[in-house]
């Protein structure tokens, strides 16, 4: 056959999991093939071992073929099944190459027919020896092929304990150096090819030897002298830039980028740091992105307020009937250290709808990720009567907080405590009662509309303002009905929100 392919090696990369792998080049016994694997990590190479730690097969097969590293399969029959697992680990590198052996075991027989099959054999043998070469000399140092330069080492006693380094010529030399793996900075390269010790103190920024002397004479116990003090005699003749540290200023360690120095009141001075906030509300929900620079953040999450709970008519003419107000929005206020955070999901709660003939909705939850959980206000009950009965729906009870560092529930407001129809006529009465007020949270209070205790309606009909729409976080208003046969929808509560102050330590 012809040799067509100059493929003599294959490389892949182990995942523990993997044990067939393929080569695409013809071998004539599987010990032609040579298995590697390398640890990436270390560089550490492994000559594996046929039929011990892998199989082959393809043997004779132009197009190649697999080899198949051991493991358990479970099964003892199968050919590559192995207690011990050969796999190729993640981080390994496995190579497969053709190394065949440098022999020649052709031999024709004088006057026998001509042996064409034997003979091609022989040459392919040939040129995959030649191939295997080539594959090391291009892993080989080569100088240029239009360079004239000898690669000749020098030999081993003059060359011990040096590196490979070049004349001016190019030509390989022995250089003197020590074994230290210590790799000289770009600064260090500028100081050791000083000439002198002149220019090394110019790199250095010492100046020269009569500077430093006259510093030396200067100084005594670490300290500047008291003659040099008097007067403010000490200028920038005297002091060298930037040589006065903490240590002479008094002041402990160096601080951290950012901070300035301040005096404690005791001649001493210490230092300390510039802190900014900022805020940034949320009215609805998005994401809170960390600004740069910011260090630490306080939230401050309100669930929405609960609906009030409406009326249903009936065939009431001398009595008054309330549906009850919502339960406030909880509030949950958490510190929170946002070093490593890039930014937050923000939920903002809505506020609950005071609905028609029904029950109130309550009050959306908010939230800042799974930082801090504040619930929403539960929903105000309707009331309803076929006759005439009065009375009142049970109020909502407020909403519950988790996860912070400070956990609030919402509040919860009672009913009118009083009720009661004055004398009068059957179309002009009076109905006494407390304003229905929703149910509020420790950052916005109690929800009221009235500056007196009672609030008095002569007019037949006439509704009381208490289903208005509630502030932020507290709960809408239950709906009222005096004297009149008609549906009336509690008030809507207040949405949540969540507020973000940044801290920036400058």
């Amino acid at each position: 056959m012809t040799v067509s392919s100059t493929n003599t090696k294959k490389s892949y990369n182990g995942n523990g999991t993997l044990s067939v792998f393929a080569y695409d080049f013809k071998i004539t016994a599987a010990s032609e093939l040579k298995v590697l694997t390398r640890l990436d990590s270390t560089g550490v190479e492994t000559t594996e071992t046929l039929n011990t730690g892998y199989i082959v097969d393809g043997v004779n097969n132009a197009s190649g073929g697999n080899v198949t590293f051991k493991f358990n399969t479970g099964t003892p029959s199968d050919p590559n099944y192995s207690t011990t697992d050969f796999r190729p680990a993640s981080g390994e590198t496995v190579v497969i190459k053709r190394v065949l052996p440098l022999t020649q075991i052709t031999d024709y027989t004088p006057n026998d027919p001509f042996p064409a099959e034997v003979h091609e054999a022989a040459l392919d043998k040939l040129t995959n020896l030649h191939q295997q070469q080539q594959e090391e000399i291009d892993r080989s140092f080569k100088f240029a092929e239009t360079d004239a330069g000898t690669a000749s080492i020098p030999v081993a006693s003059i060359r011990a304990n040096k590196y490979l380094g070049f004349d001016t010529d190019g030509n390989v030399i022995a250089v003197e150096g020590t074994t230290s793996d210590i790799t000289v900075s770009t600064y260090g390269a500028t100081l050791v090819d000083d000439a002198d010790a002149s220019a090394a103190r110019t790199t250095l920024g010492l100046g020269s030897v009569a500077v430093l002397n006259s510093i030396s004479d200067n100084i005594s116990n670490d300290s500047i002298t008291n003659d040099m003090m008097a007067n403010n005699s000490v200028g920038s003749a005297e002091i060298i830039d930037n040589s006065v540290t903490a240590a002479e200023l008094n002041i402990s360690g160096n601080g951290t980028a950012g901070q300035y120095v301040t005096s404690d009141g005791d001649g001493s001075f210490s230092y300390d740091t510039l802190v900014t906030v900022t805020t940034q509300n949320f009215t609805s929900s998005g994401t809170w992105t960390k600004p740069s620079g910011c260090t630490k953040i306080k939230v401050t999450v309100v669930g929405g307020g609960g609906g009030g709970g409406s009326i249903n008519s009936g065939s009431a003419s001398t009595v008054g009937r309330w549906g009850s107000p919502g339960g406030g929005g909880a509030v949950s206020i958490k510190t929170i250290d946002v070093t490593s955070v890039s930014s937050v999901s923000v939920t903002v709660g809505a506020g609950g709808i005071g609905q028609l003939r029904a029950n109130g909705t309550a009050g959306g939850t908010s939230s800042f990720g799974s930082y801090a959980t504040a619930t929403g206000g539960n929903a105000g009950r309707a009331f309803y009567s076929a006759g005439t009965q009065g009375g009142v729906g049970q109020p909502g009870v407020g909403g519950k907080a988790s996860d912070g560092d400070i956990n609030v529930d919402g509040f919860e407001t009672q009913p009118p405590f009083e009720t009661y129809i004055s004398s009068g006529t059957s179309t002009s009465r009076t109905a006494r009662a407390r304003p229905m007020a929703g149910g509020g949270n420790i950052i916005f209070g109690y929800q009221e509309y009235s500056t007196t205790d009672y609030i008095n309606k002569t007019t037949n009909g006439t509704l009381l303002p208490e289903n208005a729409t509630a502030n932020t976080g507290r709960g809408g208003t239950g709906a009222y009905q005096f004297n009149n046969n008609t549906d009336t929808t509690g008030g809507n509560g207040g949405s949540g929100i969540v507020m973000v102050e940044e801290y920036y330590y400058r």
